[in-house]
């Protein structure tokens, strides 16, 4: 299958950079998708999310210069990315139960993660329910963000930490009053499109990211505005607590990815895609969020 060429280059990108700075948009290209997509993608199908691999194979790695070198432990700090010798201190003994200096004695034991290949085998047993819409531009009004380029977390602890300022700039929506006025002054909240996150990846590889809701141009607010541009668009719906360590979202992206664009005639139309998020309770297994990607034939 081509994706898992694909996702076999980004790995090839990843090992070589592993003494890098890696970024998700250098990534995301290889691999011919979002950073968004790409990241939850290899979460799902790998089982960590990409920080953590990247954060394991540099401290295999690091074990294995420890042992094979006389290099000093804050060189090998530096190399693979720690700022100091007690934050690497302290990453390389959660991983391999000793200190940097103690790997370096005869006969410890340590651990080794190996670089991942893909051997992915995808049945197609289980239905994928989805639609198709056209609509004409979507003016969004809300709160509109540009990130900057967003480099490996390898810290992260969950799809919100992983997320960087992505989820920053969500929790400044959600708790700074922005989503309040959209709520309860302006009443814009309502099907189809309910509240929504707007990511579209720019040829710079920062994000520019748009969060609120959907309004008619005759609406006048203090809030800022973005027009999403008018597309055929393709919706899946994803179903799960976005309380959990991984979004319910992740794994919709892998089938989309895998299952449903290699047998369908369609292709992205560009590089962004919409999450809403109706109402309702976002901590229970039931709750439904929807994915739009725009489409071409």
């Amino acid at each position: 299958m081509e994706w898992i060429e694909r996702m076999t280059e980004t790995v090839d990108y990843i090992e070589k950079h592993l003494v890098d700075e890696i970024m998700y948009d250098e990534v995301a290209k290889i691999a011919c998708c979002s950073m968004h997509q790409f990241g939850r993608v290899f979460s799902y199908v790998v089982g960590i999310s990409l920080s953590e691999y990247i954060r394991r194979r540099r401290l295999t790695l690091s074990a294995l210069d420890l042992q094979s070198s006389n290099a000093k432990v804050i060189d090998v700090a530096m190399k693979y990315g720690y700022n100091s010798p007690d934050a690497f201190t302290r990453a390389f003994f959660g991983m391999h139960g000793v200190t940097p200096k103690v790997a370096r004695t005869l006969g410890v034991k340590l651990k080794a993660h190996s670089r991942i290949t893909f051997h992915i085998s995808i049945e197609g047993d289980v239905e994928m329910e989805y639609r198709i819409e056209e609509k004409q531009g979507i003016n969004l009004v809300g709160m509109v963000k540009n990130i900057k380029r967003q480099s490996a977390n390898t810290m992260a602890n969950d799809w919100k930490e992983a997320s960087g300022e992505v989820w920053n700039t969500w929790e400044e929506f959600l708790n700074g009053g922005t989503d309040e006025k959209i709520s309860n002054d302006y009443k814009l909240y309502r099907a189809p499109m309910w509240q929504m996150g707007f990511t579209k990846t720019l040829e710079n590889g920062e994000t520019l990211l748009a969060i609120g809701a959907e309004a008619d141009t005759n609406v006048l607010t203090n809030l800022q505005t973005y027009t999403i541009p008018a597309n055929k668009w393709v919706i899946f719906t994803a179903k799960g607590s976005l309380s959990d360590k991984e979004h319910s979202i992740d794994a919709m992206w892998t089938r989309i990815t895998t299952e449903w664009f290699p047998i369908y005639e369609y292709k992205r139309a560009a590089d962004y895609e919409i999450e809403v998020y109706p109402p309702g309770d976002t901590s229970s297994d039931d709750y439904t969020c929807e994915i739009w990607i725009p489409i071409t034939e």
